[in-house]
């Protein structure tokens, strides 16, 4: 699960890197907080990464840092999500695959950082 875990969050960083990246390029209403917005997110992504890494001593508060955070970033990707798919909103659909892989963040987070994660062995 811990790969699962390490692979979305890679894939999360990318994303809000692209996101922050078309804030600044767009320069829609609000551009400056968005980008701001998404590149917190991105490092937010970074520190999860960095505090799952194998075999590696990892702080406790670390661990409880980017378990919660996940956990946030899991219920914001389900309310973007929501206001996606609202009758009056302007539908996009790459919000649809942020706000899932945010959430699936947020579920590999629970069992990668709740200590029920076991490395994969094989048996003979």
């Amino acid at each position: 699960m811990r790969l699962a875990f390490r692979t979305i969050a890679l894939f999360n960083i990318a994303t809000s890197l692209w996101l922050s990246v078309m804030f600044l390029i767009l320069r829609h209403t609000g551009f400056a907080l968005n980008a701001a917005i998404t590149l917190a997110i991105a490092a937010f992504c970074g520190f999860a990464f960095y505090a799952s890494r194998p075999n590696a001593f990892s702080q406790h508060w670390m661990r409880a840092t980017a378990m919660s955070g996940s956990l946030i970033l899991g219920a914001a990707g389900g309310w973007a999500i929501y206001q996606d798919l609202q009758p009056n909103a302007d539908f996009e659909g790459f919000v649809l695959i942020i706000g899932a892989a945010w959430i699936v963040q947020a579920a590999t987070a629970l069992v990668t950082f709740s200590g029920r994660s076991r490395p994969f062995t094989m048996k003979a």
